[in-house]
């Protein structure tokens, strides 16, 4: 669908929008990169530590992890079967 001249942008503005996005994917995926080795450092003694209970969350929390390893695989340029669909894997964490 074409855009109409009111909604195309100046290309001096359509670079900086491509850029901003590129910048922000990586960004993101450095920080995805800190979180899946910090979540991989900690253990069931600092769970147990910090207050948080035994059973479905820490479940969760492995498959965050490995949700989390297999975007970064992918985007690494690995092929990737997830066992579990990212998408729901995070929905789970974002809802606890």
């Amino acid at each position: 669908m074409a855009l109409t001249e009111l909604q195309l942008p100046g290309k001096q503005e359509f670079y900086a929008k491509l850029r901003g996005a590129a910048s922000q994917m990586n960004a993101n995926i450095n920080a995805w990169r800190d979180l899946s080795e910090f979540i991989g450092f900690i253990d069931t003694n600092d769970l147990d530590q910090i207050g948080v209970a035994a059973g479905q969350l820490r479940s969760d929390l492995g498959k965050f992890r490995q949700a989390i390893l297999d975007v970064l695989s992918l985007w690494d340029g690995n092929a990737v079967t997830p066992v579990d669909p990212p998408g729901n894997v995070i929905d789970k964490i974002r809802d606890m």
